[in-house]
């Protein structure tokens, strides 16, 4: 049915599931009935009933434990997922009872954005931060400043910009992309557009490529999901490390 197009599939609920399990294995750390306390009430405000939330339960003690056996036996982010998604097949009645959740109180498989496609978003951090790379030298070229050498480190400017990315899903990264593309023909344009010329056609692109991600997503960019698990281009990052940083 029609209404179903902006729910998530079977195979993207577990993707969600994997997620928040690495944000629900960090808050259990402090202690699991602290834990089932803290999220039990708002489910059942939520109008969950008793048998998800006890299936829920029963889940978090599941990737609880799971989560501590992978990281004692030194697995990779990516291995973590794929044994997750082992895991999570046992349990197809999760899916079910969130869609019947679902026609009674709509919003929990409503989504904004891929945010758990690790492979993906890497790829395309490193399509986007390659893509940068090329476009600074293309702009020092233009503007006559120094081109970096091959050997210089490039950094993205400002980190502000460079964090968002690392925290976008993959639809944000694709909109990021096709603008660092389009940066990159003006720039590599024959006719060598003035500054004048390239602001009001980046703009322009820019207001078309956002009204074509509403179009196609029914919400805004900056409405995406914002992941639990970063990825930069250096590749997925624990969480808690991270978010340890301090960014200017």
């Amino acid at each position: 049915m029609e209404e179903d197009a902006t729910l998530v599939t079977r195979e993207q609920y577990i993707e969600m599931l994997i997620d928040a399990s690495f944000r629900e294995a960090s808050e259990m750390e402090s202690g699991f009935t602290s834990w089932c306390e803290r999220h039990v009430p708002t489910w059942r405000k939520l109008g969950c009933d008793e048998t998800w939330i006890r299936q829920r339960i029963e889940m978090a003690q599941l990737t609880r434990g799971l989560h501590r056996t992978f990281k004692e036996q030194g697995l990779t982010m990516l291995e973590m997922r794929e044994e997750l998604r082992k895991a999570y097949a046992d349990h197809p009645e999760l899916y079910d009872l969130a869609r019947e959740r679902e026609r009674l109180h709509p919003g929990l498989l409503r989504y904004r954005g891929n945010t758990s496609d690790l492979r993906q978003r890497y790829t395309l951090r490193v399509m986007i931060y390659e893509t940068d790379k090329l476009t600074y030298e293309k702009f020092c070229r233009w503007s006559g400043l120094p081109v970096p050498s091959p050997d210089m480190v490039f950094c993205e400017q400002p980190d502000a910009v460079r964090v968002v990315r690392d925290l976008s899903t993959v639809e944000e990264l694709e909109l990021a992309l096709a603008m660092s593309r389009y940066a990159l023909h003006l720039l590599d344009a024959p006719e060598h557009l003035t500054t004048d010329q390239i602001a009001p056609l980046m703009e322009a692109h820019g207001k078309r490529l956002r009204a074509t991600f509403i179009a196609t997503y029914g919400y805004r960019p900056e409405d995406s999901t914002t992941p639990y698990v970063p990825v930069t281009v250096d590749g997925p990052q624990d969480h808690d490390a991270y978010y340890g940083k301090e960014y200017p």
